[in-house]
């Protein structure tokens, strides 16, 4: 069984997106944080359907253009899994999700054009913990070596079969995702 403390946020985010519903806002998402703001300015209004959606659509006669909140906020919920995060909300304002910056954390880069993180040699056993029984969920192996799937499409697989109990790894890990690297060529 997995010993993690669990919070349910939902009633709180539940509250602020009602209360942004109809209103103009913006939302950004950066590798660390998710926020979502009202802005007068804004050409995207906030339509909020309890359970169903969550999404910034285009405000203006013959606009074209949506942007899918829950996605945001799922992917950057799913890469802050096991860090320190604080939430700060202004009702019907802002609400902002981002990593406690005091948290050291061990970093990655994405390689190439797709989202995947190479696990540089020996970090597997020292901070993925291969074999322990604390390994993190996201260590995945392949042909070219090791790799962190926290910063993927598979992450919500992992999360949901850890929680589901059908996974021998049993850590959710705290490492960050740094920015992008291209792979050095050898000569």
């Amino acid at each position: 069984m997995t010993d993690f403390n669990e919070i349910d946020i939902w009633p709180l985010v539940n509250v602020f997106f009602s209360s942004l519903n109809g209103m103009r806002a913006e939302h950004k998402q950066e590798r660390d944080s998710y926020t979502l703001t009202e802005n007068k300015s804004s050409e995207f209004k906030f339509d909020y359907f309890s359970g169903r959606h969550a999404i910034l659509e285009i405000d203006k006669p013959g606009g074209v253009g949506m942007s899918n909140v829950y996605a945001y906020l799922d992917m950057t919920l799913t890469w802050l899994s096991g860090r320190m995060v604080e939430i700060e909300v202004e009702e019907g304002k802002r609400i902002k999700f981002m990593a406690d910056k005091s948290e050291q954390v061990y970093g990655l880069y994405f390689f190439g054009d797709g989202n995947s993180c190479e696990v540089p040699e020996g970090i597997e056993q020292t901070v993925c913990k291969i074999g322990q029984s604390d390994c993190c969920i996201f260590l995945i192996a392949g042909a070219g070596g090791f790799g962190c799937a926290k910063f993927s499409s598979l992450a919500r697989t992992f999360l949901d079969n850890l929680a589901k109990g059908s996974m021998r790894a049993s850590r959710i890990g705290n490492c960050a995702i740094l920015g992008r690297k291209e792979r050095q060529k050898v000569a």
